[in-house]
């Protein structure tokens, strides 16, 4: 019987979180938040009943994104989105004043491009849009690097460019975020191998929409890690996207649009990439969960989390390599740095390595710190979901890639419970408020009832 190709891989999944978990699992699990006060810049320990508001109430609760920018509960007023939380640049921008930058003296000096573009309302809702472009390349591209290179080779050269270019910022890391750091980087190594090997033989949009399942990874971690109350009153929002995204993957998975799929036989349809896919979704959420913890702790942390995270995955995917065991092996030369450039045969996916490793993995962060800090949370969540929508037009435009009823349904529903993460607890006050004036005149009926029946019983 052949040798499993994953097995290496199940190995060094298995190596790199019994290395990197230890003690890292009880430092993150066992950490305080500190409350950062904008106005002084400074960092204090929160009192015991602050400190119990924050666990309880002010976790975030939404799911791939976060929005915490207006919660009473967190006075740092802390932006996060996507697993980068920053601190934002002005709370309430009245964009129909006059900006800031037009109020300067004439002795000072007059503002860039870049300053005019950030400080404008366009601006950083147009740079978070680029940047949620760039994230839907990742799937295509890496459907085209499979063609060409084994998955670690790519996932290796990719994560190796990315650490690189991060490189300035590794040493920047606050010393008491290490070992969390790199524990979330053995998550988001699992998150990149199992989305490498997922585009081996599933397509490049179904990955990318199954791969936002993060909606339901996130609000599992919040119950398990911080306890959180996340019942249907106190996150009506996290119900609502968990049962679209699971509905979504159903129709994703299951439904056969042809009809000729017996219902006996519809769990046949789950594939081998399918399972990793979802797995995709387990590595980056948990990652995203970690991250953001981190980022509320010690904001301003972003470049330097990202920097570890890399380093990680490329250590690790470099192990994947060996492991793989076509390193030295006839034909495999140009798999690695620098030589799939000198192959005509694999220079396509030389590129693609290019992009992915230099534009979508490390300038990609760059650009989210610097928009999220212009916008409240709930805007960005909504900008970032139409990820995967970018990643389907992308594969239908360079790989021709066919779509089903399935497709646009189940992808549309996982896009919508992205977008209903961006929700908040009193837009669905209206609705509690029906079912509380229901309960209430049923009470008032048995009440009303109860006494009838006992006048006459006297």
């Amino acid at each position: 019987m052949p040798k499993m190709p994953l097995h290496p891989t199940l190995r060094l999944v298995a190596i790199a979180l019994v290395l990197c978990g230890g003690s890292s699992v009880h430092s993150f699990s066992t950490s305080h938040h500190r409350i950062r006060i904008q106005s002084s810049q400074l960092q204090e320990l929160p009192t015991p009943l602050q400190e119990e508001t924050a666990a309880v109430d002010s976790s975030p609760s939404s799911t791939v994104y976060y929005d915490d920018f207006l919660d009473p509960g967190n006075p740092s007023g802390v932006v996060c989105a996507r697993g980068v939380c920053v601190l934002p640049d002005d709370d309430d921008i009245d964009w129909s004043s006059v900006p800031s930058f037009a109020k300067s003296s004439s002795s000072d000096s007059p503002p860039s491009i870049t300053d005019r573009v950030l400080n404008s309302y366009l601006g950083p809702r147009l740079l978070l849009a680029f940047a949620s472009i760039l994230y839907g390349t990742n799937f295509p591209l890496g459907a085209i690097m499979n063609e060409a290179l084994t998955p670690s080779a790519a996932t290796s050269s990719r994560m190796l460019l990315a650490s690189l270019a991060l490189s300035p910022f590794l040493f920047q890391l606050k010393p008491q975020l290490a070992p969390t750091a790199l524990l979330c980087g053995c998550f988001t190594t699992l998150g990149y191998i199992s989305q490498s090997l997922s585009l081996v033989d599933t397509s490049p949009a179904k990955v990318a929409f199954l791969g936002a399942a993060t909606v339901l990874v996130c609000p599992l971690l919040e119950v398990l890690v911080n306890k959180k109350d996340l019942s249907i009153k106190n996150a009506p929002q996290t119900w609502l996207a968990a049962t679209l995204c699971l509905v979504g993957v159903g129709i994703l998975e299951l439904y056969d649009p042809t009809g000729q799929t017996a219902i006996r036989d519809v769990f046949s349809q789950i594939e081998y990439g399918d399972l990793l896919a979802i797995l995709q979704a387990v590595g980056f959420g948990t990652s995203f969960f970690i991250t953001e913890r981190m980022m509320t702790e010690v904001p301003g942390q972003a470049l330097p989390i990202t920097a570890v995270q890399v380093s990680v995955s490329a250590l690790l995917a470099m192990v994947w390599c060996v492991l793989d065991g076509w390193i030295g092996t006839d034909g495999t030369e140009s798999h690695g740095l620098p030589m799939m450039f000198l192959d005509s045969n694999v220079r396509l996916a030389a590129c693609a390595v290019l992009w992915t490793g230099f534009m979508t993995t490390a300038l990609n962060r760059f650009v989210e710190t610097t928009a999220l800090g212009k916008m409240k949370s709930a805007e960005a969540s909504v900008i970032l979901a139409t990820e995967p929508l970018w990643a389907a037009l992308f594969a239908a435009v360079w790989l021709k890639s066919d779509f089903g009823l399935n497709d646009y349904n189940g992808g549309a529903l996982i896009v919508a419970a992205c977008l209903a993460t961006a929700l908040k607890k009193d837009d669905f006050d209206g609705i509690f408020v029906l079912f509380d004036k229901e309960d209430s005149s049923s009470s008032i009926k048995d009440g009303v009832i109860a006494d009838i029946s006992k006048d006459r019983v006297l």
